[in-house]
């Protein structure tokens, strides 16, 4: 079921023996349709569509195809038909349909005028995975390897002059040739004319973003998608999920990659995208950071209980404050000396990305009027 959406008015209605006048759209207030499904939750929204698709986890036969294409093994909870898609068409506005047609990111599918200035930008699954370090000596080409905390308890007592297994080397890296941690520095998928281009002047609108208006901040559509999750052997978690919400004035994404290795590390990986509506700019941040464990775990207020370590904002909260302080190294450019011989993890840092969005055709910039008057 499809329904159009707008605020109304606030004056009073006019006698019932006159009739009504028109009344002008305000102009914070963009007109937008929302359709959702068994599966799917869309909203349209000036010349957005944006889907979310959210379907059960990977049967047996589509992780056979999956592991044999990515040459990976699949994390435990692998929701390989999830996705977030946004699709900015500036030929067309929400009072248009708002059904959202299946988006492809291959550029022979555009065949219909004004395809060539559609943008697309999707978070999925197996692109998700596709990032995930695989094959030998993957350590040392990307970096990032990871030892559970028994390896090395393991390595001591194996090179002790007592033990009967000193003559038995423990392998310097992981076993498995591919990062069992599911570390990808996944930052979206991009198609269209335009593309994310490093940035040293923009930042992300924090103030806006955390302001909680009960009218201008009004959540018109949220959705949370989860892409997967493991639990490394027992050794911790590793998860991926992405969160969407839009207001009258802008759309906000945090897409996160939450890794703990219990008694070894902490990872994250932030991907936040950010658009004003009327403007033609969408401003990614992407973060990592890495943390010693028992360095986040000294951080409980409580250290009999251990839960809050569980809590990807809570820890994000924990590094974020770290890093903060002068007398600790920037989280975000440091690595936890986790890996034995291999390179540093390729998702530290930081860095502000802007993508130019196509210009409206002429006879478009009418229809965008409401989106470019809002008021902030």
């Amino acid at each position: 079921m499809s329904t159009s959406t707008s605020f109304p008015s606030t004056a009073a209605p006019p006698p019932s023996y006159a009739p009504a006048p028109a009344q002008a759209r305000p102009p914070s207030s963009p007109f937008f349709s929302l359709t959702s499904s068994k599966y799917s939750n869309k909203i349209a929204i000036g010349p957005w569509r944006i889907e979310a698709t959210k379907k059960p986890i990977l049967n047996g036969k589509e992780i056979d195809a999956a592991e044999k294409m990515l040459n990976l093994p699949l994390p435990e909870m692998t929701f390989g038909n999830n996705s977030l898609s946004l699709t900015y068409d500036p030929s067309s506005s929400s009072s248009s349909s708002g059904s959202i047609s299946t988006l492809r990111t291959d550029s022979n599918s555009s065949s219909n005028c004004g395809e060539e200035d559609k943008v697309e930008i999707h978070f999925r699954t197996l692109d998700a995975l596709a990032g995930v370090a695989v094959g030998e000596g993957w350590e040392e080409r990307v970096g990032g390897g990871v030892l559970v905390s028994m390896a090395e308890k393991w390595g001591k007592s194996r090179s002790s002059s007592n033990s009967m297994l000193s003559d038995t080397p423990l392998p310097a890296k992981p076993v498995k040739p591919h990062d069992w941690t599911y570390s990808t520095c996944y930052a979206g998928s991009v198609a269209g004319p335009s593309t994310f281009r490093v940035s040293p002047t923009r930042s992300l609108p924090l103030s806006l973003l955390a302001r909680q208006d009960p009218d201008l901040d009004k959540i018109l559509y949220y959705d949370d998608v989860p892409l997967f999750e493991d639990e490394l052997h027992d050794n911790g978690e590793s998860m991926l999920n992405v969160r969407i919400r839009v207001m009258p004035h802008s759309f906000f994404i945090l897409a996160r990659l939450f890794v703990r290795v219990d008694d070894v590390l902490f990872r994250m990986y932030d991907v936040r995208i950010y658009h004003a509506f009327g403007s033609d700019e969408v401003v990614r941040e992407i973060s990592g950071m890495e943390a010693n464990y028992e360095e986040i775990k000294r951080q409980l207020e409580k250290p009999s209980d251990l839960s809050p370590l569980t809590s990807p904002n809570w820890v994000y909260g924990v590094m974020t404050s770290l890093s903060s302080l002068p007398s600790r190294p920037n989280l975000a450019h440091r690595s936890s000396s986790s890996s034995r011989g291999g390179k540093p993890w390729p998702g530290l840092g930081k860095k502000v990305e802007v993508l130019v969005l196509p210009k409206p055709r002429e006879g478009v910039d009418k229809a965008m009027d409401g989106l470019q008057k809002v008021t902030i």
